[in-house]
């Protein structure tokens, strides 16, 4: 969802542009140019306004759904759990494949080529 600074900044540079594109469409000399362009700008600003401040005034912004905070919190819980129990078996898998290839490496030492 857009924020009203942003919707108001938006719309604030589409005029901006909107005005250079007609003042230079039109044959004006350089200095209407420039009153042109900030002119059709705070028009788009005013309008930003009064739309951002009409949605923060009547527009109701309650959720739309209800999230069943508990539910979540518990099965986020339980995944945790199964993530540092398979965690702990590949950790126990690491340790024991280093110690078995160890001792493969020690008893490869001892015999001859």
């Amino acid at each position: 969802m857009m924020r009203p600074e942003n919707f108001i900044s938006f719309l604030t540079v589409c005029g901006f542009f909107i005005g250079l594109i007609f003042v230079t469409i039109t044959p004006m000399d350089p200095m209407m140019m420039v009153w042109g362009t900030i002119g059709i700008s705070l028009l788009f600003y005013i309008i930003a306004l009064a739309g951002s401040s009409y949605f923060i005034k009547y527009v109701d912004l309650k959720s739309g759904y209800d999230l069943n905070r508990d539910y979540y919190e518990v099965q986020l819980d339980k995944a945790v759990k199964q993530i540092e129990r398979r965690e702990a078996y590949l950790r126990d898998s690491e340790r024991f494949i280093r110690n078995l290839e160890k001792e493969i490496l020690e008893n490869r030492e001892g015999e001859p080529l």
